[in-house]
């Protein structure tokens, strides 16, 4: 499932960052790497607000919408 349609206050793994070459890099210099765990929290102007590493980070929709995450 894509971060951007998840539950906040959960906290999920990452399965895998989908997108072009330079969106993957851009995200696994942040941190979101497969295996990673990653929870979303709110949206606050336009922005996805998640942590991931004990980090607090905004992400724009078109972000999140290519990181998936697994649901249990």
């Amino acid at each position: 499932m894509p971060l951007n349609l998840v539950d906040p206050g959960v906290e999920y793994t990452i399965q895998k960052i989908l997108g072009k070459d330079k969106q993957r890099h851009y995200l696994e210099s942040l941190g979101f790497v497969p295996g990673e765990t990653v929870q979303f929290f709110s949206v606050f102007n336009n922005y996805y607000v998640v942590r991931i590493k004990g980090a607090k980070i905004g992400l724009d929709e078109s972000f999140a919408k290519i990181i998936v995450v697994n649901i249990d």
